[in-house]
């Protein structure tokens, strides 16, 4: 019974002094951080991109004209070659028609919520005498 109540607590903490609400969730924070890391399968693309951030930063501060150039031969490829194309204009088409949809069904549900809101009000004042 007493090392069940003491497992939950973190083991740098003393079981009788009460941490205060940064540590906790500080702890806490890092003991979900463990979880999720032992249960990762692998890394993902994230992981690779999160760890990629730091060396390109140095990079573009080591080299600035470098990046500069670099970025600019990325952005005359992108115009001259369009590579979204190949996604297809019927997909494009539909991504963009579906957010548009999505929308103005959104728009228009607030707009009749706000009538339904006004028309109600307007009840209310005419029934009280």
């Amino acid at each position: 019974m007493m090392n069940s109540e003491h497992e939950d607590r973190a083991p740098g903490i003393d079981a009788g002094a009460p941490a205060d609400a940064e540590t906790q969730l500080q702890l806490n924070r890092e003991r979900l951080r463990e979880r999720l890391d032992r249960e990762k399968d692998g890394p993902g693309p994230i992981d690779g991109i999160a760890r990629m951030a730091p060396l390109a930063r140095e990079f573009v501060r080591e080299h600035p004209y470098a990046s500069l150039s670099g970025a600019a031969l990325a952005g005359v490829w992108l115009i001259r070659r369009k590579p979204w194309r190949a996604l297809g204009g019927s997909l494009l088409a539909g991504l963009l028609t579906r957010q548009a949809l999505a929308l103005s069904l959104s728009s228009g549900s607030q707009l009749l919520k706000g009538l339904t809101a006004a028309a109600r009000s307007r009840q209310a004042s005419n029934r009280t005498p």
